[in-house]
Order: structure tokens, then C-alpha cells, then sequence
């Protein structure tokens, strides 16, 4: 796991970044370069279709993997994907994905839908009557929660 600038990445980061540079790319192809086994880009692209990070589409019996943009995944605020931060995780295991890549994904997916799970957390915080006060307090102590290992 390579860091840069004190980032920490792994290799589910150059796979992304890999898909990202090629546009498309089939799964054969992405194992071969990264040199990572199939059955794990396979275990790591089913879990990242599901979380709307990456795209797939068949050529004949080929898979090809492409990136979805921010800004599409973003668009529909009140999708969050999970109710807790236990369903991802489990959902990850079921798949056959390690810990240390859990952890790392779930970062990325908190990154990427933070604002999105804050507004679910406000709405659902106002509908039962919480004042603005109560529910900044409760939404800092949920991020923490959320941003725990």
C-alpha cells in the first residue's frame, strides 16, 4: 500500500484509479495489470457496482467496468444504500472482502455520501421535533460513530 502526500491507498484505490484512466476496461484486462487475481476485482467490482461507484456493461460475454461520476451518484439525495454502518459491512463480508478493504471502502463511501446521509439525518431528526441545537449535537456524535473503525 503505497502513501503519498499522507494518503494511504491500496489496491482497491488503483483499481478505481485504473478504471478511471481507461474509461472502460474489461475485468480480465484490470486483473492482468494490476496483477491482482480475477476472483478479487470480480469480489471488488460487485461490491462497487453496488455502491453505484462503478458501472458494468457486457460486450457478448465480456465484462467491461467503467467509473460513475460524483455528480451522478450524488444526484438523488435520499439514496444512502444502507440503513446502518453494520448492514455495509456485512454486505462487504458476504462478498468476500477483507476487513482492512472494508474499512478503506466504507471510508470512500462515507466521503462520497456524507451530505447526502447528514440531510436524511436532519429531516428524519426534524420530523421528530428535535430544535437545530439538538440535532447538530446528535448529527457530530452519529459522524463520529459513522467515522469510527
Amino acid at each position: 500500500m503505497p502513501v503519498t502526500d499522507d494518503v494511504l491507498t491500496t489496491d482497491v484505490d488503483a483499481y478505481i484509479d485504473l478504471v478511471k484512466k481507461q474509461k472502460k476496461i474489461a475485468l480480465a484486462d484490470a486483473s492482468r495489470l494490476l496483477n491482482i487475481p480475477l476472483a478479487t476485482i470480480q469480489a471488488w467490482t460487485d461490491f462497487l457496482v453496488e455502491e453505484k461507484i462503478l458501472g458494468i456493461e457486457y460486450k457478448f460475454t465480456t465484462p467491461y467496468v467503467y467509473f460513475i461520476e460524483e455528480k451522478k451518484r450524488t444526484q438523488d439525495v435520499s439514496y444512502i444504500g444502507f440503513d446502518t454502518k453494520e448492514a455495509f459491512f456485512e454486505k462487504a463480508r458476504q462478498k468476500g472482502i477483507r476487513d482492512s478493504h472494508i474499512n478503506l471502502l466504507w471510508a470512500k463511501y462515507l466521503a462520497a455520501n456524507k451530505e447526502s446521509i447528514k440531510k436524511v439525518f436532519i429531516d428524519k431528526a426534524k420530523e421528530k421535533g428535535l430544535d437545530d441545537v439538538k440535532v447538530e449535537h446528535l448529527w457530530v456524535k452519529y459522524l463520529e460513530y459513522l467515522e469510527g473503525a
